[in-house]
């Protein structure tokens, strides 16, 4: 145990930035970003130092025009937080959060009774460079994936890279490629979502890039913006409404970051639109009530909205990153664009969602940190669609 005065060293591997005058810390084990304020920015800088709790104390006393006792609270608090977030000490042991989610019992995708090696239909689709085959055992189950790829079918005698078949079983749909089941459903109702959801992660999985992260991209042609976001931001939405405006689709649902040039690489995927957009989409897609509705795996309702040909920026293009912008939908609200600093801006990112599943090493990190450093990030703030494409207008003509 250490002595009363003495701090616990700060963990070894964990990466500290200074993105303009705020201090983030990355915890690579835990794929986890902390952005600190001025005062915890001071104490981890103190740690560093291997100052003592008298040290530190004084330090925040006179910084921040603390009492000592306040200084004093502040100290263990922070300190606390951190021995429990894995900042401080040996940090080699997967976090708690890992270890939760290693124990939660994921339902088994079941083996199809019977084998099924004649197929009455199938259709060929190109998404991100891969050509995908998709058989199915019965030949009214091959409209569900065109509802959701028909934007992207190729000819049947293109050669393809992937395999999926699709078997109706007693238990419900079994999704195999290569004799393996990966993926399977109850009803057909979310048979489009399953099938969606299988090929775009495949697209990505065949990618290279520096990290995925969780956004819509539209782009002029020439450059691209990037619309992070958490669910129910309205991301797919204003994207579906900028399409209709004249951009070009990139994708909805991973942006790949490529390394060194840190272009982004188009999924073109459809839009998945949730119910409570389908009567605002109505203006921009007189067809959108006509749309069949399905049911993804996590209970939500969807309609697949499909670029036209014009719309669509290219399987393999790639298109520099003008800029991010973070949408937030709020009822009401003024709409406004607002400048966010990068610190801000690279936390939004990585709350919206990012894939770090090959554990980003220190020169990964470092190269984004660099590039969101010199990127210009917004806040679009809005509730009218006109109005946030008006704004939108701005950045990207």
């Amino acid at each position: 145990m250490p002595e009363p005065d003495q701090l616990p060293i700060v963990s070894t591997g964990v990466l500290s930035f200074l993105l303009g005058d705020e201090l983030l810390l990355f915890l690579p084990h835990a794929h986890a970003l902390f952005r600190l304020n001025p005062s915890a920015a001071l104490i981890w800088c103190c740690c560093e130092e291997r100052l003592d709790r008298a040290a530190i104390t004084r330090e925040l006393t006179q910084t921040f025009q603390l009492s000592p006792g306040q200084a004093q609270q502040d100290l263990d608090t922070t300190l606390s937080e951190w021995t429990r977030r894995g900042l401080l000490g040996r940090t080699d042991a997967p976090s708690a959060a890992a270890d939760s989610a290693s124990c939660e019992e994921e339902e088994d995708i079941p083996a199809p009774h019977t084998r099924i090696r004649s197929f009455p239909a199938e259709r060929r689709y190109r998404m991100f460079g891969t050509v995908f085959r998709l058989r199915f055992s019965r030949a009214e189950l091959a409209p569900f994936a065109e509802s959701a790829f028909a934007h992207l079918a190729v000819p049947p005698d293109c050669p393809c890279d992937v395999c999926f078949e699709l078997q109706h079983d007693p238990r419900g749909f079994i999704l195999l490629c290569d004799d393996q089941p990966i993926g399977w459903c109850r009803s057909e109702q979310e048979l489009a979502p399953l099938l969606h959801g299988q090929v775009v992660a495949e697209s990505y999985r065949r990618a290279d890039c520096l990290i995925a992260f969780h956004a819509a991209a539209v782009s002029n042609g020439a450059q691209c913006l990037v619309f992070p976001a958490l669910s129910g931001s309205g991301k797919s939405t204003l994207t579906a409404a900028l399409l209709a405006s004249g951009y070009r689709y990139c994708t909805d649902e991973l942006v790949l970051l490529q390394a060194d040039s840190h272009q982004v690489q188009c999924i073109d995927a459809g839009l998945g639109i949730k119910p409570g957009a389908w009567k605002v989409l109505q203006a921009f897609y007189p067809h959108m009530e006509a749309l069949p509705v399905h049911l993804r795996l996590d209970g939500q309702q969807v309609r697949y909205l499909l670029p036209e040909a014009q719309q669509l920026s290219g399987g393999t293009t790639r298109h520099p990153v003008r800029a991010l912008v973070f949408p937030v939908y709020q009822a009401d609200s003024e709409t406004r664009l607002q400048r966010l600093t990068p610190a801000d801006a690279l936390c939004r990112l990585t709350d919206a969602g990012t894939d770090m599943e090959d554990e980003l090493d220190s020169t990964s990190v470092t190269e984004l940190v660099d590039w969101i450093a010199d990127m210009e990030s917004y806040e679009l703030r809005y509730s009218r669609l006109e109005e946030a494409i008006a704004r939108v207008r701005t950045l990207l003509p």
